[in-house]
């Protein structure tokens, strides 16, 4: 296991069991602060416990996948601005009435259903230009 893994796993344990033993010894007074130790403890264990198994000693990152990322980003915002047009259009000629909190999860949901389906695409198809 790379050092790094190995000590993003014994932060994630150490927040742990603060968070555990804050819940044992306040009885509920400090939920949100102990929820939040254990959420990030969790977290922490479990991202560096994937990232292991997912990449064991070889690199993370290299040339190829920044270059597949970089695209699948730029197309996906591409993607977002066509979508918030579409929406703008629509609001415009009262076709669909949306708050915005709607418009704003609409626009969220799309850019990273995009940015996943181009990262997708690119790593299937080898070579990005």
């Amino acid at each position: 296991m790379k050092k790094e893994y190995k000590s993003r796993l014994a932060i994630g344990l150490v927040l742990l069991l603060i968070g555990i033993a804050l819940e044992m010894i306040g009885k509920g007074v400090y939920s949100l602060i102990t929820n939040l130790f254990i959420l990030f403890g969790l977290i922490l264990i479990i991202n560096s416990v994937l990232r292991h198994l997912k990449f064991r000693d070889e690199p993370e990152k290299d040339e190829r996948a920044i270059k597949i990322g970089t695209f699948a980003m730029a197309y996906a915002w591409l993607v977002t601005m066509g979508v918030l047009a579409l929406l703008v259009w629509l609001d415009y000629n009262n076709l669909v009435k949306m708050t915005a909190f709607q418009a704003l999860m609409v626009t969220y949901s799309v850019s990273l259903l995009a940015a996943g389906v181009f990262v997708w695409y690119f790593r299937r198809k080898g070579d990005v230009e």
